[in-house]
Parts: C-alpha cells; sequence; structure tokens
C-alpha cells in the first residue's frame, strides 16, 4: 500500500489513516486511488468488521490538492476532468456500498471533498475542535459528487444550506445539523471511533449488518410501495442466512444475543 495511506488492524477493526500532513490529507488523485483500493482489501478480507478512516497531522483532509485545482484553473480537456471525476466518483461509490461498517474519525478541518469523505461513511466522531465546510461554491466549483448522497445523512434544506453557503462549522453546529454522530475532546475521535466500531460489530452480525446496509442503499428514495417490496424480500433472505438461524437459537435458549466478534453465545 502507497505510503500516503497507512492501513493498520486494530483486530477486526482497520484503520485508514490519509498520510500527507504537510498537504493536509488532500483527495489526489493517488490518495483516491490509494483509498479504493484500502476499501475494497477490506471489502474481501473476512477478518475486517469495520473501517475507520482517519486523517494524519493537524486536518482530516482539506479535499482536493493544488495540482487538481490548477488543471480545473486552467481548463485542461473535458476527458482529464472527467477521468478524474471519475476517480473520485468510484472512490464514494465503494465507500457509500461498503458491506462493512464505516466510520470517519474527525480532527482539524474536514473540507469539501474531505468533508465529503467523512459524509459518505455510516457514522462520523469529531473531536471538539473539528470543522466542516462545503468551500466548492467559494472557488467558482460545485461540490456535485457529494450533493447526490449528502441527503442520506441530513434532512434536504439543510443540504441546500451546507452547499449553497460555504460556511465553517464548528462540531457541535454540525452535529445539530447532522452532519456528525458523536462529539469527543480534542485528540480522542480515533479512539472513540474505534471502541464504537468494536462495540458495534460486537452487538451486530457481518451479514446482517452488510444486509441492512445494502437495504438502505435501495429504498432511499424510493416509492414507500416499492420499497416495502424490496425490504419483504430482503427480510425474507436474511431469514435463511446461518447467523440469522444462530442468533434466533442463541435468544431462545439463553434470552441473549452472540457476541459477533469473539464468537460466544449468549
Amino acid at each position: 500500500m502507497s505510503d500516503i495511506l497507512l492501513v493498520e488492524s486494530d483486530g477486526p477493526i482497520q484503520v485508514l489513516t490519509l498520510n500527507e500532513p504537510r498537504r493536509a490529507n488532500p483527495l489526489s488523485p493517488e490518495m483516491a486511488t490509494a483509498l479504493t483500493n484500502a476499501l475494497k482489501s477490506a471489502e474481501a478480507d473476512d477478518r475486517v468488521r469495520a473501517v475507520v478512516l482517519t486523517g494524519a497531522g493537524r486536518h482530516f483532509s482539506a479535499g482536493a490538492d493544488l495540482a487538481a485545482l490548477k488543471q480545473i484553473a486552467e481548463g485542461g480537456s473535458l476527458e482529464e476532468n472527467l477521468n478524474d471525476s471519475r476517480r473520485l466518483q468510484q472512490l464514494f461509490s465503494c465507500l457509500l456500498d461498503h458491506p462493512k461498517l464505516t466510520i470517519a474519525a474527525v480532527h482539524g478541518a474536514a473540507v469539501a471533498g474531505g468533508c465529503g469523505l467523512a459524509t459518505g461513511c455510516d457514522f462520523v466522531v469529531a473531536d471538539e475542535g473539528a470543522r466542516f465546510c462545503y468551500s466548492e461554491v467559494k472557488i467558482g466549483f460545485i461540490p456535485a459528487l457529494v450533493s447526490t448522497y449528502l441527503t442520506r445523512r441530513v434532512a434536504g434544506h439543510v443540504a441546500r444550506r451546507l452547499l449553497l453557503d460555504p460556511e465553517m462549522l464548528d462540531a457541535k453546529r454540525a452535529q445539530a445539523v447532522g452532519l456528525v454522530d458523536e462529539v469527543v475532546p480534542v485528540g480522542t475521535s480515533l479512539e472513540r471511533a474505534t471502541s464504537l466500531a468494536r462495540s458495534v460489530c460486537t452487538k451486530a452480525s457481518p451479514s446482517a449488518l452488510a444486509a441492512t446496509k445494502r437495504l438502505l442503499n435501495r429504498t432511499v428514495g424510493m416509492d414507500w410501495r416499492q420499497a416495502m417490496d424490496v425490504a419483504a424480500e430482503a427480510n425474507a433472505g436474511q431469514r435463511l442466512e446461518d447467523e440469522c438461524r444462530r442468533g434466533v437459537q442463541c435468544f431462545l435458549k439463553t434470552k441473549g444475543t452472540p457476541d459477533w466478534i469473539d464468537g460466544t453465545d449468549g
């Protein structure tokens, strides 16, 4: 794996650290590719139950790198710009569609694409000094990709305000509007994110967690009748999973549920 992305395992929790601190961990083409490859690797590894994203140095991620901004400023061909956009599309798609639990541990700034990276995770844990902003319109650019999934996390009118008014939000305000799930003391976001990942994965079976994420992805925006049809099929399919049978049998025998990390029942 490239040095610009550090991959470390804490038991079943894999931590991906954006590692270009001198440049505030930009989503450069190299970083986007490294993150996409790491997410795909985690998806294929049964030992990995959750992925935590964080950044080295002072910030989580400042979004686009200067080289990308220079290319935008100078124009470049449509094909070159589309290739770069597709690279980010692949990254965000991989993150949104990931079957494992994903958590962003945010400190410092999460700006533009960096804010989008955090928003694409299932949960966001931010330390008290974290700041969030979709700043694209400040430079005449648009927050195109994130606009397609921001409303999975916040209400439509909130998304509109966040994307049209590029105001920097502190952690508490970001939590108030729904961008952040938990705010923790400065310097503890990674510790808390890892702890949260372990807690959720202890309680939730891998197949049930993945199936629930797939269901949420499919039904968002559907007519409720169509969504009910999809949900009924998902319900029936999960009943045939070994983990579902094990969980139900465990509850009937012990009135408890399995520890889905250490393998014990009851």
